[in-house]
Protein backbone atom coordinates (compact mmCIF):
# COMPACT_ATOMS: atom_id res chain seq x y z
CA UNK A 1 0.00 0.00 0.00
CA UNK A 2 1.49 3.46 -0.85
CA UNK A 3 2.15 6.50 2.00
CA UNK A 4 -0.62 8.84 1.92
CA UNK A 5 1.35 12.06 2.92
CA UNK A 6 -2.69 13.13 3.88
CA UNK A 7 -2.86 10.58 6.68
CA UNK A 8 0.29 12.54 8.46
CA UNK A 9 -1.72 15.21 10.89
CA UNK A 10 -4.17 12.06 12.10
CA UNK A 11 -0.95 10.20 12.75
CA UNK A 12 0.42 12.11 14.83
CA UNK A 13 -2.79 13.46 16.69
CA UNK A 14 -3.09 9.72 17.19
CA UNK A 15 -0.02 9.04 18.45
CA UNK A 16 -0.06 12.16 20.60
CA UNK A 17 -3.13 10.60 22.07
CA UNK A 18 -1.42 6.89 22.82
CA UNK A 19 1.52 8.63 24.46
CA UNK A 20 -0.68 10.73 26.64
CA UNK A 21 -2.69 7.83 27.76
CA UNK A 22 0.59 5.55 27.92
CA UNK A 23 1.95 8.86 30.63
CA UNK A 24 -1.19 8.53 32.58
CA UNK A 25 -0.94 4.73 33.29
CA UNK A 26 2.47 4.31 33.72
CA UNK A 27 3.88 7.82 34.30
CA UNK A 28 7.43 6.82 35.41
CA UNK A 29 8.73 9.32 33.22
CA UNK A 30 8.44 11.95 35.99
CA UNK A 31 11.18 10.67 38.03
CA UNK A 32 13.86 11.17 35.09
CA UNK A 33 11.95 14.45 33.41
CA UNK A 34 10.47 16.55 36.49
CA UNK A 35 11.33 15.02 40.21
CA UNK A 36 15.45 14.19 39.61
CA UNK A 37 16.15 17.30 38.29
CA UNK A 38 14.57 19.41 40.47
CA UNK A 39 16.44 17.57 43.17
CA UNK A 40 19.53 18.65 41.18
CA UNK A 41 18.50 21.85 40.72
CA UNK A 42 18.05 22.22 45.00
CA UNK A 43 20.90 20.66 45.33
CA UNK A 44 22.71 22.80 43.28
CA UNK A 45 20.73 25.98 44.90
CA UNK A 46 21.66 25.34 48.01
CA UNK A 47 25.64 24.79 47.48
CA UNK A 48 26.05 28.21 45.84
CA UNK A 49 23.01 30.11 47.45
CA UNK A 50 25.50 32.89 48.94
CA UNK A 51 27.18 33.20 45.66
CA UNK A 52 25.15 35.66 43.90
CA UNK A 53 22.48 34.87 41.07
CA UNK A 54 24.95 34.29 38.77
CA UNK A 55 25.71 30.55 40.19
CA UNK A 56 21.99 30.54 40.51
CA UNK A 57 21.04 30.49 37.05
CA UNK A 58 24.24 27.96 36.43
CA UNK A 59 21.96 25.90 38.43
CA UNK A 60 18.67 26.71 36.95
CA UNK A 61 20.43 26.29 33.59
CA UNK A 62 21.67 22.56 34.26
CA UNK A 63 18.88 21.28 35.66
CA UNK A 64 16.47 21.99 33.30
CA UNK A 65 18.78 20.61 30.78
CA UNK A 66 19.09 17.70 32.15
CA UNK A 67 15.43 17.14 32.65
CA UNK A 68 14.73 18.84 28.66
CA UNK A 69 17.69 16.10 27.41
CA UNK A 70 16.35 13.15 29.88
CA UNK A 71 13.10 13.10 28.49
CA UNK A 72 14.31 13.12 24.90
CA UNK A 73 16.87 10.82 24.77
CA UNK A 74 15.14 8.03 26.41
CA UNK A 75 11.69 9.24 25.45
CA UNK A 76 13.14 8.72 21.63
CA UNK A 77 14.53 5.35 22.59
CA UNK A 78 11.49 3.76 23.66
CA UNK A 79 9.84 5.41 20.38
CA UNK A 80 11.33 2.40 18.47
CA UNK A 81 11.76 0.26 21.58
CA UNK A 82 8.10 0.16 22.21
CA UNK A 83 7.09 -1.04 18.86
CA UNK A 84 9.59 -3.59 18.87
CA UNK A 85 8.53 -4.70 22.58
CA UNK A 86 4.75 -4.83 21.37
CA UNK A 87 5.74 -6.35 17.85
CA UNK A 88 3.88 -3.32 16.27
CA UNK A 89 6.85 -1.76 14.00
CA UNK A 90 6.39 -3.93 11.12
CA UNK A 91 2.49 -3.11 10.63
CA UNK A 92 3.13 0.55 11.86
CA UNK A 93 6.09 1.07 9.06
CA UNK A 94 3.34 -1.01 6.27
CA UNK A 95 0.74 1.06 7.29
CA UNK A 96 -0.37 4.02 4.96
CA UNK A 97 0.82 6.55 7.63
CA UNK A 98 4.04 6.83 6.98
CA UNK A 99 6.46 5.98 10.91
CA UNK A 100 8.11 9.37 10.48
CA UNK A 101 4.36 11.00 11.58
CA UNK A 102 3.80 7.99 14.41
CA UNK A 103 7.06 9.20 15.51
CA UNK A 104 6.53 12.53 15.36
CA UNK A 105 3.68 12.47 17.71
CA UNK A 106 6.07 10.45 20.46
CA UNK A 107 8.69 13.42 20.06
CA UNK A 108 6.07 15.97 20.42
CA UNK A 109 4.89 14.68 23.60
CA UNK A 110 8.15 14.03 24.76
CA UNK A 111 9.36 17.87 23.91
CA UNK A 112 5.91 19.04 25.73
CA UNK A 113 6.95 17.06 28.79
CA UNK A 114 10.72 17.70 29.00
CA UNK A 115 9.11 21.64 28.70
CA UNK A 116 7.32 21.05 31.78
CA UNK A 117 9.92 19.64 33.95
CA UNK A 118 12.31 22.60 32.65
CA UNK A 119 9.43 25.42 33.66
CA UNK A 120 9.02 23.27 37.16
CA UNK A 121 13.08 23.70 37.85
CA UNK A 122 12.71 27.33 37.04
CA UNK A 123 9.48 27.37 39.18
CA UNK A 124 11.27 25.65 42.03
CA UNK A 125 14.35 27.42 42.09
CA UNK A 126 13.12 30.98 41.71
CA UNK A 127 10.23 29.88 44.71
CA UNK A 128 13.37 28.66 46.88
CA UNK A 129 15.61 32.02 45.55
CA UNK A 130 13.04 34.14 47.00
CA UNK A 131 13.72 37.12 44.24
CA UNK A 132 13.45 37.49 40.64
CA UNK A 133 16.37 36.66 38.22
CA UNK A 134 18.65 39.50 36.85
CA UNK A 135 17.58 38.93 33.25
CA UNK A 136 18.10 41.68 30.52
CA UNK A 137 15.79 40.21 28.40
CA UNK A 138 12.97 37.22 30.03
CA UNK A 139 11.12 37.08 26.83
CA UNK A 140 14.52 36.25 24.85
CA UNK A 141 15.42 33.99 27.54
CA UNK A 142 12.09 32.17 27.30
CA UNK A 143 12.15 31.68 23.26
CA UNK A 144 15.62 30.14 23.81
CA UNK A 145 14.89 28.00 26.39
CA UNK A 146 11.84 26.66 24.00
CA UNK A 147 14.73 26.27 21.09
CA UNK A 148 16.52 24.60 23.32
CA UNK A 149 13.90 21.79 24.06
CA UNK A 150 13.29 22.29 19.83
CA UNK A 151 16.89 21.59 19.24
CA UNK A 152 17.09 18.67 21.69
CA UNK A 153 14.31 16.64 19.79
CA UNK A 154 15.78 17.29 16.20
CA UNK A 155 18.58 15.07 17.82
CA UNK A 156 15.76 12.68 19.86
CA UNK A 157 14.27 12.33 16.05
CA UNK A 158 17.70 11.26 14.77
CA UNK A 159 18.23 9.02 17.59
CA UNK A 160 15.06 7.31 17.29
CA UNK A 161 15.72 6.61 13.27
CA UNK A 162 18.82 4.62 14.14
CA UNK A 163 17.78 3.03 17.19
CA UNK A 164 15.40 0.71 14.53
CA UNK A 165 18.97 -0.91 13.66
CA UNK A 166 19.80 -1.64 17.36
CA UNK A 167 18.72 -3.45 20.55
CA UNK A 168 21.39 -2.17 22.49
CA UNK A 169 19.59 1.53 22.41
CA UNK A 170 19.34 1.12 26.72
CA UNK A 171 22.95 0.93 26.88
CA UNK A 172 23.35 3.79 24.62
CA UNK A 173 20.98 5.85 26.63
CA UNK A 174 22.39 5.13 29.95
CA UNK A 175 26.53 6.28 28.55
CA UNK A 176 24.55 8.88 26.62
CA UNK A 177 23.09 10.67 29.11
CA UNK A 178 25.53 11.83 31.58
CA UNK A 179 28.19 12.07 28.57
CA UNK A 180 25.71 14.56 26.79
CA UNK A 181 25.91 16.83 30.62
CA UNK A 182 29.38 17.27 29.82
CA UNK A 183 30.14 17.62 26.46
CA UNK A 184 26.73 20.10 26.11
CA UNK A 185 27.81 22.28 28.18
CA UNK A 186 24.54 22.12 30.59
CA UNK A 187 26.55 21.35 33.85
CA UNK A 188 29.62 23.92 33.03
CA UNK A 189 30.72 25.96 29.93
CA UNK A 190 32.34 24.00 26.75
CA UNK A 191 35.39 26.56 27.24
CA UNK A 192 36.58 24.69 30.01
CA UNK A 193 37.08 21.41 28.56
CA UNK A 194 39.56 20.24 26.24
CA UNK A 195 40.42 21.37 23.01
CA UNK A 196 39.95 17.39 21.25
CA UNK A 197 36.71 17.63 22.77
CA UNK A 198 34.92 20.57 20.57
CA UNK A 199 34.30 19.13 17.45
CA UNK A 200 32.24 16.66 19.71
CA UNK A 201 30.49 19.54 21.65
CA UNK A 202 29.55 21.65 18.49
CA UNK A 203 28.11 18.82 16.57
CA UNK A 204 25.22 19.05 19.26
CA UNK A 205 22.41 21.66 18.72
CA UNK A 206 21.94 22.20 22.49
CA UNK A 207 25.64 23.16 22.97
CA UNK A 208 25.06 26.31 20.78
CA UNK A 209 21.54 27.09 22.36
CA UNK A 210 22.71 26.63 26.30
CA UNK A 211 25.90 28.94 25.53
CA UNK A 212 23.34 31.40 23.91
CA UNK A 213 20.69 31.40 27.01
CA UNK A 214 24.21 32.40 29.42
CA UNK A 215 24.98 34.89 27.17
CA UNK A 216 21.62 35.92 27.49
CA UNK A 217 20.67 35.55 31.10
CA UNK A 218 24.69 36.07 32.84
CA UNK A 219 25.79 39.73 32.64
CA UNK A 220 29.09 39.97 31.32
CA UNK A 221 29.24 35.91 30.51
CA UNK A 222 32.38 34.87 27.95
CA UNK A 223 31.52 31.80 26.47
CA UNK A 224 32.23 30.75 22.50
CA UNK A 225 34.08 33.44 21.01
CA UNK A 226 31.45 34.13 17.88
CA UNK A 227 28.82 35.11 20.77
CA UNK A 228 24.91 35.58 21.08
CA UNK A 229 24.51 35.43 17.38
CA UNK A 230 26.91 32.41 16.20
CA UNK A 231 24.99 30.53 18.93
CA UNK A 232 21.51 31.38 17.18
CA UNK A 233 23.02 30.87 13.67
CA UNK A 234 24.58 27.61 14.96
CA UNK A 235 21.66 25.93 16.62
CA UNK A 236 19.27 26.71 13.55
CA UNK A 237 21.79 25.17 11.21
CA UNK A 238 22.73 22.18 13.74
CA UNK A 239 19.13 21.78 14.42
CA UNK A 240 18.37 21.70 10.52
CA UNK A 241 20.63 19.25 9.80
CA UNK A 242 19.69 16.74 12.66
CA UNK A 243 16.14 17.03 11.32
CA UNK A 244 17.86 16.37 7.59
CA UNK A 245 19.57 13.59 8.14
CA UNK A 246 16.76 11.82 10.28
CA UNK A 247 14.16 12.47 7.70
CA UNK A 248 16.54 11.05 5.50
CA UNK A 249 17.41 7.68 7.90
CA UNK A 250 13.34 7.40 8.07
CA UNK A 251 13.19 6.71 4.51
CA UNK A 252 16.12 4.31 4.61
CA UNK A 253 14.65 2.67 7.44
CA UNK A 254 11.16 2.22 5.46
CA UNK A 255 12.52 1.12 2.23
CA UNK A 256 15.02 -1.01 3.84
CA UNK A 257 12.37 -2.75 6.40
CA UNK A 258 9.71 -2.86 3.73
CA UNK A 259 11.81 -4.75 1.23
CA UNK A 260 13.23 -7.19 4.03
CA UNK A 261 9.77 -7.67 5.67
CA UNK A 262 11.14 -7.70 8.74
CA UNK A 263 13.25 -5.81 11.72
CA UNK A 264 14.48 -9.52 13.30
CA UNK A 265 17.72 -9.03 11.66
CA UNK A 266 18.87 -5.98 13.81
Amino acid sequence: MSKRPGYGLRGIEASLRLSLLSFVADPQWLIPSSIAPVIFALASFEMFRGSGPTLVLYAVLGASTMSMWGQTLYGSGWATGQDRFLGTLEPTLVAPTPYIYVVAGRVIWNVLTGLVGGVLVLGVVLWAYGQPLPLSNGLLFLGLFVALMGSLAAVGLLFTALFVYTRFSGFIQNVGEFSFYIISGAMFPVILLPFWVSPFSLAFPATWAVDALRYVGIPGYQGLSWGLTGDLLGTLGTSLAYLALALGVFRWVEHHLLEAGTASDY
